[in-house]
């Protein structure tokens, strides 16, 4: 029998039961598990909770139907935007993440001295300048923005802070100024 992609084939099954006996299916969700624990060391070692094993800490401050559980045994984090598995490992590993928070060979402060270093990885100044909402800093680390080029030939960016002067003098040079 030949078949082929999106054949529609006909199947009959017929099925005798020689013994029969009813039996009751359960499931649980797993999550109910979280709330049956009496403790939260015993709750959050399960996968899927939140839990850091190294410190044996929660890293969830709330499960849910159970507010305020964890509170003694939690560790206090700050919420970088990132996603929940990054929050629990940054939370952690703490200091244990390697830093990469300077661009290769670069001596320079970290995050070029716009952004903070938080769990090896630059997170940028949001709002650099509060009357200009416009103004933006972005990168791997922090070393573009929109507002830092102001020679002629600037646009809306991103440019390099790293780059501005050689470019800004090339902007000059090509102007004629002195």
């Amino acid at each position: 029998m030949n078949m082929y992609r999106h054949q529609l084939i006909y199947l009959s099954l017929f099925i005798t039961a020689v013994l029969a006996r009813k039996l009751d299916v359960y499931s649980i969700n797993e999550r109910w598990v979280c709330h049956i624990k009496q403790s939260c060391f015993d709750c959050l070692r399960l996968p899927q909770c939140s839990w850091c094993p190294e410190d044996e800490m929660c890293f969830s401050a709330h499960l849910p139907l159970y507010e305020n559980y964890c509170e003694k045994q939690r560790i206090n984090h700050t919420d970088y935007g990132m996603s929940f598995e990054d929050n629990a490992e940054c939370a952690c590993s703490g200091d244990k993440i390697m830093s990469d928070c300077q661009p290769p060979e670069s001596t320079g402060p970290e995050c070029s001295g716009r952004g903070s270093c938080v769990c090896g990885r630059c997170f940028c100044d949001e709002q650099p300048d509060p009357e200009n909402p416009s103004k933006t800093i972005m990168g791997d680390y922090c070393e573009y923005d929109n507002f830092s080029c102001s020679g002629p030939k600037c646009n809306e960016g991103p440019y390099s802070i790293h780059d501005l002067t050689a470019y800004e003098d090339n902007v000059t040079s090509s102007w004629g100024n002195p």
